[in-house]
């Protein structure tokens, strides 16, 4: 009965051993599985890590670097600060978009060029010069300034007009510098330089003839005798008065023969001058006077006009005139200011004073500066209408020193001032000379109002607008001259004249608001730079016109599709250098792609790696803690299992003992 129990109770043991076997082969399964779901999430979180997108850096108008997902859009978006790519497939064809591609169609299809191009992108070639702003009004008074600053008017013209003027555009045949190629333009040089050239060797011709008639031996005697007078005395100072008399009667027999001019400028101021001198036996002394009328001034005062004394001694080294009554006002009782500011006038009006010239120099043996001092005497006789001054002569050698200037003055200009036909005989050089120089004439005339018209009606008028500018050759030397002359002249100009007059009046406009600068101009954004833009497209142009394949726009603007077809190799990329040529490069090398990661999403793949891991830790413990436990009671199972199959064994050797 004992031992039937103890059978029992091994077997229930042995059953409970084996059991617990099963059961930590099923827990160390499990920590094999956790094994296995440990290197999964770690493998999630370091592929998280890994994990990076494609960026392009490209920049915005203000020039502000700004980052987007690269994809085809990006890469080949414009900017004025963005470098030019392009994608290559694998047949060398520049991927465009399907706007470019339909930009690049309708030109082509229109046997358009590169500028048609263009202007599909806003872009025009244009001058932003000949607007309203600019020119400061519209219309304009378009104003010819001389060398005096003189303005004088050519008439009033639109800001259109100006602008065809310069294009060649409603009704101008040439553009501006078009007009300077034409053979009007260079007729019209080439005959002011010949009328030029035939004017000087008619003046050469006739300076002979002048010389036979004007300066013959009786002349160069007197022209000796009168530059050098020398001594002091009183006789000296009679001969250099007769001087002047001289050389007056020589200008007065010119005018009343017609070969000098009446009303010529150069000649009475000569006369003018001459007259000033008023021999006075006084001693031994000869006076200059002259006779200056007071100019009003508008505003109360008077000033005493001196033109006549301008360019005599009156001056001092600086070339101021130090005895100037600067003002009268006769209605005030003849008060009046005088130089110097410390001088007092005498109360009735007469004036006399002495002005002493100081001229310093350097001794150049003692280093020192010595003064020499000149006497001025002058006397004023002031009165409403008229100022009068005297200048004394101290000596002969002065008044010779004016005598002498006015003589030689005299013989070499008279060839000039002369009626020169006069002096012309047949056959001479002279006529030969004169002949030349009526063609230039002609010539240059003709280029102004045409050839001497046929019909009859027409020829006085002609005839009589030939004379008047026969009359004003000087005008010639400039073109907006002519223009000036011939519209206040009511002249109507020749067909052939029309580019030197849209010359003239363009450079009048440009002397005083310069030159019109052209260039580029974006319509739909003026403050873009202009210059940049056609540069990028120009070389879009010029690289489809060697082959392009249009992209779909959904895959243009997909950041996946570029990253694979980068690193698949099926596409290749292209960048613009800075000659404007189009060159291989690999994308990797290129710093305006860059690879960021994905920062939130690393965050919550660690967060998901931390909370996984963790679990299998518990899990793993857990297992552990009852692997323990069941190693425990496979100990004390294995301690009794052994006590109880002992004590069988015992039984069985008793039974066999007593049997046996």
């Amino acid at each position: 009965m004992g031992m039937a129990a103890s059978q029992a109770r091994l077997l229930s043991i042995t059953s409970r051993m084996a059991d617990n076997e099963l059961r930590s082969q099923i827990i160390n399964n499990s920590k094999m599985r956790l094994a296995t779901e440990s290197s999964k999430v770690s493998e999630e979180y370091i592929s998280a890590l890994n994990s990076a997108t494609m960026m392009m850096s490209n920049y915005d108008i203000a020039g502000e670097s700004q980052y987007q997902k690269l994809s085809f859009n990006s890469l080949t978006a414009y900017s004025s600060y963005n470098n030019q790519y392009g994608l290559v497939n694998a047949n060398g064809n520049l991927l465009v978009s399907e706007a470019d591609a339909v930009n690049f169609r309708t030109i082509k299809e229109n046997n358009g060029d590169i500028d048609d191009f263009l202007a599909l992108y806003g872009l025009e070639y244009t001058s932003t010069y000949f607007t309203a702003d600019t020119l400061g009004g519209d219309p304009i008074d378009v104003v010819y300034i001389d060398e005096d600053d003189n303005e004088s008017s050519l008439g009033q013209y639109s800001v259109a007009q100006l602008k065809d003027m310069y294009e060649g555009t409603n009704g101008y045949d040439k553009t501006y510098d078009d007009c300077f190629q034409t053979s009007e333009y260079v007729n019209y040089s080439e005959s002011y330089e010949d009328m030029l050239i035939a004017d000087e060797n008619y003046k050469i011709a006739v300076s002979s003839e002048v010389s036979k008639n004007i300066f013959d031996s009786t002349w160069e005697a007197n022209f000796n005798k009168y530059v050098q007078l020398s001594s002091g005395d009183l006789t000296s100072m009679q001969e250099a008065y007769k001087g002047f008399e001289y050389i007056r009667n020589k200008i007065i027999d010119l005018q009343n023969s017609n070969k000098l001019g009446k009303d010529n400028e150069w000649a009475n101021q000569l006369l003018e001058t001459i007259d000033t001198i008023k021999f006075t036996n006084n001693g031994n002394s000869a006076h200059l006077e002259a006779e200056s009328k007071v100019v009003d001034n508008g505003d109360g005062t008077y000033t005493i006009d001196d033109s006549i004394l301008l360019n005599t001694k009156y001056k001092n080294e600086d070339g101021d005139i130090v005895y100037h009554l600067e003002k009268i006002n006769p209605e005030s009782g003849l008060t009046y200011e005088f130089y110097p500011n410390d001088f007092t006038p005498p109360s009735n009006g007469s004036i006399s004073f002495t002005y002493s010239e100081i001229e310093t120099v350097t001794n150049e043996e003692t280093g020192e500066n010595e003064s020499s001092v000149t006497n001025y005497n002058f006397s004023y006789v002031v009165g409403e209408e008229s100022a009068h001054a005297t200048y004394t002569y101290q000596s002969p050698i002065e008044l010779q020193a004016l005598l002498s200037s006015i003589l030689t003055e005299f013989q070499s200009e008279i060839a000039n001032q002369v009626n020169r036909d006069l002096f012309v005989t047949s056959g001479s050089s002279a006529q030969n000379a004169k002949n030349e120089y009526n063609n230039a004439v002609d010539e240059l005339i003709n280029l102004v109002i045409g050839a001497k018209p046929i019909d009859t009606a027409e020829l006085q008028e002609w005839q009589n607008n030939y004379d008047l500018l026969k009359q004003n050759l000087a005008i010639f030397s400039d073109p907006a001259l002519i223009v000036k002359f011939t519209m206040d002249h009511n002249i109507k100009i020749s067909q052939s004249f029309e580019p030197i007059k849209q010359i003239a009046v363009l450079d009048c406009v440009f002397n005083i608001h310069g030159e019109p600068s052209w260039g580029w101009v974006d319509v739909n954004n003026p403050d873009e730079n202009a210059d940049a833009k056609v540069q990028w497209y120009t070389n879009l142009y010029n690289r489809m016109e060697k082959g392009y394949t249009v992209i779909e726009a959904g895959l243009a603007s997909s950041n996946e599709w570029i990253e694979f077809a980068l690193e698949s190799g099926l596409v290749t990329m292209e960048q613009v250098d800075t000659d404007n040529n189009w060159t291989s490069t690999i994308y990797t090398n290129i710093s305006d792609i860059t690879e960021v990661t994905d920062e939130a999403a690393v965050a919550k793949a660690e967060a998901e790696y931390n909370k996984a891991m963790n679990n299998i830790e518990n899990k793993d413990q857990r297992y552990d803690m009852e692997l323990k436990n069941i190693d425990t009671e496979h100990n004390s199972l294995q301690t009794e299992y052994d006590s109880v199959k002992s004590v069988i064994d015992k039984n069985i050797e008793r039974s066999f003992k007593i049997y046996s």
